[in-house]
């Protein structure tokens, strides 16, 4: 595929978007490092397929003891599924996750290579195929999912607003007519995905945000929908109602 080249559809250079998305993870996070830079896909010499990415580090700084990744590049463009086609709308995303940092060398690597490689691969995956992008809405890569991490029982990834940086950092605007939302891919459990197609995307972002779930890759973390629910009332049943489903 054809490098996007320095320029976006809506006018900025890279350079200017790179320096919107500093200021803004600085305002919110901290600075970034460049931990991965796409330097084949910017000089439209890439085997990979869809746009050139980058990936961002902000490192762990102070009390916060993670390390915030966030890709750059996917944004350069509106992802064009249907049906953000049919209502006009001009969606543009940068994915985000975060890595928890325990100060062994091994397991904090592990976690930022995650992160990052996850970031990385949705940022193309969803311009390679139209993809609706919005909060609770999921992403499984057969009808049978198998685990998505290596010891690990998370099988797929639902779409949820970034929490960790606190308000107004998922979105960051950038003309009068555009914005960048930041989205994070957080893994999810078999029961969880069922639960998704069963009762659809606002019941799952609402009860994976009532069960805590943020962008913080936790591979252990419990699933806040049940295997085998309880009848009458689980506690999926019960969220479902608080927001007027089922």
């Amino acid at each position: 595929m054809t490098a996007w080249g320095p320029t976006t559809d809506f006018g900025m250079s890279s350079d200017d978007v790179r320096d919107a998305v500093d200021l803004h993870l600085a305002r919110h996070i901290g600075e970034y490092q460049t931990a991965f830079t796409d330097e084949a896909g910017w000089s439209g010499s890439s085997e990979e397929d869809g746009p050139p990415i980058d990936v961002l580090v902000v490192p762990p700084q102070g009390e916060r003891r993670f390390a915030f990744v966030s890709s750059f590049g996917c944004a350069f463009h509106p992802l064009r599924a249907k049906q953000y086609e049919d209502d006009g709308v001009r969606r543009r995303v940068e994915f985000v996750l975060a890595a928890q940092q325990i100060g062994d060398e091994k397991a904090d690597r592990r976690a930022l290579n995650l992160a990052a490689n996850t970031v990385r691969q949705f940022a193309k995956l969803v311009h390679l195929n139209p993809i609706t992008v919005e909060p609770g809405e999921t992403v499984a890569f057969s009808e049978d999912p198998e685990p998505v991490y290596d010891n690990s029982d998370l099988v797929a990834f639902a779409f949820i607003e970034p929490r960790l940086p606190g308000p107004g950092f998922e979105r960051m605007p950038l003309s009068d007519d555009d914005e960048v939302t930041y989205i994070a891919p957080a893994p999810i459990y078999r029961a969880e995905l069922d639960a998704a197609y069963a009762h659809g995307a606002e019941a799952l972002a609402f009860a994976l945000s009532e069960g805590g779930v943020t962008e913080m890759i936790d591979l252990s973390r419990a699933p806040v929908a049940e295997e085998k629910p309880e009848k009458p009332r689980s506690w999926w049943d019960k969220l479902l109602s608080l927001i007027g489903i089922g």
